[in-house]
């Protein structure tokens, strides 16, 4: 009987459902009936001396009046039974995503060592990865594989931007060496549309391409595959065209290499490692200004000039260098703010004395040497702890307290040495 009578409440509960949401739509006649037999339900559920055989009658009859009049209600469904569950679910990530916690992967390396952004591991041919060794690594760090083959042999070239004053190209040469161009693609198992980078390498003249994320840069891939001897990509083009060996301001100038391949040899192969993954705080800057030091996530759509001309939505981390009233100026590697260096934090402390991969913080336009930056009301400059690889306020001036989404509170991915609290 127990059992029975936990069927009995489960089925009045549907019958309320049913009364609740379709009454608009069904007719006087029907709404009576069901509302007798659910009244005849109640008072058998109540009755302490009923026995089963009335209470099952009841039952069916209040089952079969439910097909009658349920729609899409009654009988229950998967998609009726857990939509109503799906969708104040998915209000709540909504609203804790909005208002207080934010999933956040940093795209680039401007803030390295503190967090780290994609990265790349280069393998050749001894060191390429077996398939269950790609399956750990994507695990552990996220790690997407890319191998391109060459469909025939010959010799490889880089094609890589002009250095000519007024190139087609001149727009995109400033994020990179190597050419590439931007073309539309799909991500998240080809469900949502985004942009990617797309590589050409020549093998014997012919082209190969390749498409990586668009925030990723193949230049140091590129130069460790084919100019491990060289520290950057740069001072090949450099060589190369002192050599005579290309024209670099030509309208498409390509890179020499030593490499042979046969057909079927792998151009490059690399894994891409995700950025860290962190939670962003929403809800403390709502209370409180941020602070010199703070490690915050802020929207470029309201600063004029971040990535080039016009205006770029994006989101960006960096660290607060500067808030308003404060005059800052960089002195052999130290932030200094009205005259003293800042030490709020360890990432500035370490860039003062060029501690282990800290470079120490670079003068760049708005703080070249000797020039000192005065912070408005209401503005921050942000600046990035791998200063010298960081588009930053140095370049294009002050975040608005407006643009700011919130402070980086926990790294939670990947599982490396910065997983825990965000520094």
């Amino acid at each position: 009987m127990k059992k029975l009578h936990k069927q009995a409440n489960e089925l009045l509960q549907a019958a309320r459902k049913v009364y609740d949401y379709r009454r608009d739509v069904i007719s006087s006649d029907r709404l009576n009936e069901l509302t007798l037999a659910v009244d005849e339900l109640n008072t058998l559920q109540q009755a302490s001396a009923t026995s089963a055989e009335p209470l099952e009658a009841s039952m069916k009859r209040l089952d079969a009046l439910l097909r009658k009049v349920g729609g899409k209600i009654y009988p229950k469904t998967f998609w009726t039974d857990n939509l109503e569950v799906a969708l104040v679910a998915a209000i709540l990530v909504i609203g804790v995503r909005t208002f207080f916690f934010q999933p956040f992967i940093i795209p680039t390396n401007s803030m390295y060592p503190t967090y780290s952004g994609m990265n790349a591991v280069v393998y050749n041919a001894e060191t390429s990865p077996s398939a269950a060794m790609n399956g750990v690594n994507k695990i552990r760090l996220g790690a997407t594989h890319y191998q391109v083959e060459a469909p025939q042999g010959g010799a490889v070239q880089v094609p890589v931007f002009s250095r000519g004053d007024h190139s087609a190209d001149y727009a995109l040469r400033g994020q990179g060496i190597a050419r590439f161009s931007i073309v539309n693609g799909r991500k998240w198992f080809g469900l949502l549309p985004t942009q990617l980078r797309e590589y050409i390498f020549l093998v014997d003249n012919q082209p190969v391409t390749l498409r990586v994320p668009l925030e990723f840069n193949l230049d140091d891939v590129i130069r460790q595959t084919f100019f491990p001897d060289h520290e950057n990509l740069g001072d090949v083009v450099m060589d190369q065209h002192r050599e005579q060996r290309i024209d670099a301001r030509s309208t498409s100038p390509a890179l020499l290499t030593s490499v042979q391949l046969s057909p079927g040899d792998s151009v490059v192969e690399f894994d891409i490692t995700l950025g860290d993954a962190l939670f962003v705080d929403r809800l403390s800057y709502h209370f409180k200004r941020p602070s010199a030091g703070d490690p915050f996530v802020f929207r470029t759509r309201d600063i004029r000039g971040i990535e080039g001309t016009g205006y770029v939505d994006k989101y960006y981390i960096k660290r607060v260098g500067g808030v308003g009233g404060e005059t800052l100026e960089i002195k052999e590697g130290a932030l200094y703010a009205n005259g003293v260096p800042r030490d709020e934090v360890e990432a500035f402390t370490d860039n003062a004395k060029k501690a282990g991969e800290y470079g120490g913080y670079v003068n760049q336009s708005l703080l070249a040497k000797g020039k000192e930056l005065v912070t408005p009301e209401g503005k921050f400059v942000a600046l990035g702890d791998n200063s010298a690889n960081s588009l930053d306020s140095r370049y294009w001036g002050f975040v608005p307290e407006r643009s700011i989404i919130g402070k980086a509170i926990f790294i939670y991915y990947p599982f490396t040495r910065r997983w825990g609290p965000a520094e």
